[in-house]
């Protein structure tokens, strides 16, 4: 047997190095944030060394991922708290509907994450479900009974409390059965918001003989910040903290991050406090296109018993790691060959998939996409299958097989913002030639195109993004890539579109109208970031 010993010391250093059996050396500091692209409104929990985290979804399925973390900065996606169409109800759900703001707890070995649906098919507004295993499998929705946004729970006092807003810019606490998905206590009116716009978000916390509300206020905008109050009871009188907010960029309008807020808290170990919450990056003035990605901020607390972030509130770019032992995850493979029969975690659909659009096992090797009669601009599923755009500077490339037979079919790759606005890098027909075709949607409507013939049966299209720019490219075997149209990332911005989510690249296939003839074959999809 031949032994090469350099190779084999190095393979055995990266397993250690990515288990966290070896710790990395010379690493003091992160940098925010900590999980990028969309994934607002985060909640945390402990579970002794593992640390889990929940973030919203909106009108995307599965709904509501679960990430896990040792050490509270290196942080991998383990599964979905709704992966099935019975408890994960989009149909018909609007853009920025669907599933918003869950909040994540543990009692007892069972894990509890609250949400409420807007606008899915059969939803009944606030839910929670729950699970032993953190990655799943999760129960089937039960139905609290009212629409309340962003409901979240409290264990004390041998007692499950269920804190929410009421829609009128006050929050509401009872007691409630975690077994029948009955209030014991019904709710009641504990305390009011303090001043800002629109509170929401509620935790609250039972430390050293205090409860602590904690909330959102001030919408997801630019004055977006976290406050805090605290009663000697659940149910008050609340008194507000002299030092909030607890968290806002909102007085340092030269930070890259805006709109810190709606956070939750989590204790370590050595019994300091951490902050997890949701902010954005704009680009290019006061535009973010990303959507709302998730932060991290250690807590102090002053001599009277309040927590705050640093002494403004203000969120940093870097701060000191937690003291806790470094703990990377191995990086997914750029690329993506489709050679497993189940789709990775960080794909997703648009609200409940048609089993017949898509497959990984009737042509192996390929993800093939059956475009339907569904268009992107339908509220409905198309045949699309996506991820979160996670760095502003990166490529996402895609070898794909289709051949059309008419101007109405299509198959390609897509930037979406929301049904109502897209950019998409298509293999078509047009004058009865085949085509990549790019086009822009705004307002539902195309509003530009423009088109290269290219009749080869495989294509490879690709975008590259920028802070600022996407462009779209398309190359046959053996031939230079040949640039087909760019665009401006502004205006899929959330300052431009409106909602609430962020942009997802991916692949579709649609017959507009009507089914396509021909499926479209994915040989293999690359997603590449590069340094920024």
């Amino acid at each position: 047997m031949n032994f090469k010993p350099t190779t084999s010391i190095f393979g055995l250093l990266v397993i250690l190095l990515f288990t966290g059996i070896l710790p990395l050396r010379g690493q003091t500091t992160f940098k925010n944030p900590v999980i990028t692209g969309m994934n607002p409104d985060p909640s945390i929990c402990r579970v002794g060394d593992d640390f889990y985290l929940v973030t919203s979804t909106f009108e995307y399925f599965p709904g509501i991922p679960v990430y896990h973390s040792k050490d509270l900065v290196n942080w991998r996606i383990i599964g979905h708290t709704l992966s099935r169409p019975e408890n994960c109800l989009l149909k018909g759900a609007q853009s920025s509907g669907g599933h918003y703001a869950p909040a994540i707890r543990h009692h007892d070995g069972t894990f509890y994450v609250t949400c409420t649906n807007y606008g899915g098919e059969g939803s009944q507004g606030a839910f929670y479900v729950t699970a032993t295993n953190p990655a799943g499998p999760w129960s089937n929705p039960v139905w609290v009974g009212n629409w309340n946004v962003d409901p979240s729970i409290m264990f004390a006092n041998d007692s499950m409390y269920w804190i929410s807003p009421d829609n009128q810019g006050s929050f509401m606490a009872g007691t409630f059965d975690h077994a029948t998905g009955k209030f014991i206590k019904p709710l009641q009116l504990v305390a009011a918001g303090l001043g800002g716009s629109a509170p929401e978000g509620p935790h609250m916390y039972k430390i050293n003989g205090y409860y602590y509300l904690m909330s959102a206020e001030g919408g997801t905008g630019y004055e977006h910040r976290e406050v805090i109050q605290r009663s000697r009871s659940p149910y008050g009188p609340f008194e507000a903290s002299p030092y909030n907010p607890v968290a806002s960029n909102m007085y340092a309008p030269e930070s890259p991050f805006q709109a810190i807020g709606h956070a939750d808290l989590v204790q370590l170990p050595d019994s300091s406090w951490w902050m997890v919450c949701l902010g954005f990056r704009p680009k290019g003035g006061k535009y973010h296109h990303l959507g709302r990605e998730t932060f991290l901020a250690p807590v102090t607390w002053t001599p009277d018993g309040w927590p705050k972030v640093g002494t403004t509130g203000e969120v940093k770019s870097e701060y000191q790691m937690p003291s806790l032992p470094l703990h990377p995850w191995e990086p997914d493979p750029v690329r993506d060959d489709f050679d497993n029969p189940e789709l990775k975690l960080y794909w997703n659909f648009l609200r409940n998939p048609y089993p017949n659009d898509w497959s990984l096992t009737t042509r192996p090797g390929y993800l093939r996409l059956n475009g339907s009669n569904v268009a992107l601009t339908d509220k409905d599923s198309p045949a699309f299958i996506g991820r979160r755009q996670t760095a502003f500077n990166l490529t996402a490339s895609a070898k794909v097989y289709f051949v059309p037979t008419a101007e109405n079919e299509e198959a390609g790759l897509v930037i979406r913002g929301n049904d109502n606005h897209h950019y998409q890098l298509v293999v078509t027909q047009q004058d009865g030639k085949q085509v990549v075709l790019f086009r822009t949607i705004a307002e539902g409507k195309e509003t530009f195109s423009n088109y290269i013939t290219m009749d080869e049966e495989i294509v490879v299209l690709q975008i590259r993004t920028t802070d600022l720019e996407y462009t779209f490219w398309a190359q046959s075997e053996g031939k230079p890539a040949m640039r087909v149209g760019s665009a401006p990332a502004k205006e899929l911005s959330t300052e431009r579109i409106g909602g609430f989510t962020g942009v997802h690249i991916g692949m579709y296939a649609s017959g507009n109208g009507k089914a396509n003839t021909n499926p479209a074959d994915f040989d293999w999809f690359e997603f590449v970031e590069d340094q920024e």
